[in-house]
């Protein structure tokens, strides 16, 4: 028969193997997640090359997961993916995996676990210290979208924030606070886990005849080359339909582009036109200027290099991006910008497609007012 006594150090002994069960489970998140990271999902790229294809193939996940904390090659073998040994060759051409000595590891940042909780603290204290300014510049915004309101979260997002101007900018600021004048936010890849909600990015895209056009895109909707390329494929229809205010004829045409809401219901072209020339251009640059410094006073670099333990350049890249979300959530949660459902939800129509579209119409004095007293308003 077992005593009190007994009972008593039995029950000590459980708590004691249960606390050192919970306190791994601990330490294995914040090093290894307990389930498998479905990495192209939460793979980032700035400016820098890499294969898709490799990405993509989930056959290569596993290996991926297993690189994230540094692995020989005894644990890959254990996976049993029969052509490991191509598959990983596939990888490091393919700038996604490294290796350094034996081990096998990421090529590129990941941010999770622990690190990626600091890093939100961090990126939510400085959203809300640049959030007044976020606020002015998108009321700024809204005058130049009569008739196109609909357009703000792709002008405040792609044109101003993510826009060439706004790197810029912040890669000036970086030369200062640095002092050094060979700084460059070259290309960059990283993995953010998990990935912040409001997450988006812009795709440009230079090889249509009438100019470049952005679209910005999300997990949630289309993919951005097939929707380019079904631009481009219409390109002069739609452009021409704009210009004239008049509807397309070929049905071919109209099914195509009405699939993303590129027309209305007349079959008229409702695309939005940035003439670089326009007074509106010229305010869309100057604040997104603007934007990208005022982040960069915000940013405390030498804590976001320490904390991600990578250069000042990648830390800067990501972590504008991340404020940039964060931001949008909050002027979001104001009801100052409202986000397309198509971008936070999945499976949304996406004859929502056309909010995220734009073309940047690149002209001459010559060809300044074309277009103006039309229906299909071009700023």
């Amino acid at each position: 028969m077992v005593n009190r006594k007994t009972i008593f150090l039995l029950l000590l002994v459980g708590l004691f193997f249960a606390g050192q069960q919970k306190k791994g489970l601990i330490i294995g998140v914040e090093h290894q997640p307990t389930e498998q990271i479905e990495v192209r999902r939460h793979f980032n790229c700035y400016n820098h090359r890499v294969d898709w294809n490799t990405l993509i193939d989930l056959e290569n996940n596993p290996i991926l997961n297993i690189c994230l904390t540094g692995a020989e090659s005894e644990e890959l073998e254990k996976l049993g993916i029969k052509d490991l040994e191509s598959r990983l060759e596939k990888l490091q051409r393919g700038n996604l995996i490294r290796k350094v000595g034996c081990s096998y590891k990421l090529a590129f940042p990941s941010i999770l676990g622990e690190k990626r909780t600091k890093l939100q603290r961090v990126v939510e204290q400085t959203a809300s210290e640049v959030l007044p300014a976020a606020e002015e510049m998108t009321r700024d915004i809204i005058p130049h979208l009569k008739g196109y309101e609909g357009m703000l979260y792709h002008v405040v997002w792609s044109i101003l924030m993510d826009s060439p101007l706004a790197w810029q900018a912040a890669e000036a600021e970086l030369r200062k606070q640095l002092k050094k004048n060979n700084i460059s936010l070259g290309g960059t890849n990283w993995l953010m886990y998990p990935s912040h909600p409001y997450r988006a990015g812009t795709n440009t895209y230079t090889d249509l005849k009438q100019g470049p056009i952005k679209i910005t895109w999300s997990l949630n909707t289309p993919t951005p080359p097939v929707v380019h390329k079904t631009i481009k494929k219409y390109e002069n229809q739609l452009m021409q339909s704009a210009m004239e205010d008049q509807p397309l004829k070929d049905q071919e045409a109209k099914q195509a582009l009405a699939r993303y809401g590129l027309i209305d219901g007349q079959s008229v072209s409702q695309v939005y036109i940035i003439d670089t020339s326009s007074q509106a251009a010229q305010i869309y640059g100057k604040l997104s200027s603007k934007f990208g410094k005022t982040v960069m006073e915000h940013f405390d670099t030498e804590k976001m290099t320490d904390l991600l333990e990578i250069p000042p350049e990648q830390a800067v890249v990501i972590v504008y991006h991340e404020i940039c979300y964060e931001i949008l959530k909050q002027l979001s949660a104001k009801n100052i910008l409202e986000v397309p459902q198509i971008v936070l939800k999945p499976k949304v129509e996406t004859t929502q497609m056309y909010r995220l579209i734009s073309f940047i119409h690149i002209s001459d004095s010559n060809h300044e007012g074309r277009g103006r007293n039309s229906k299909a308003r071009r700023n």
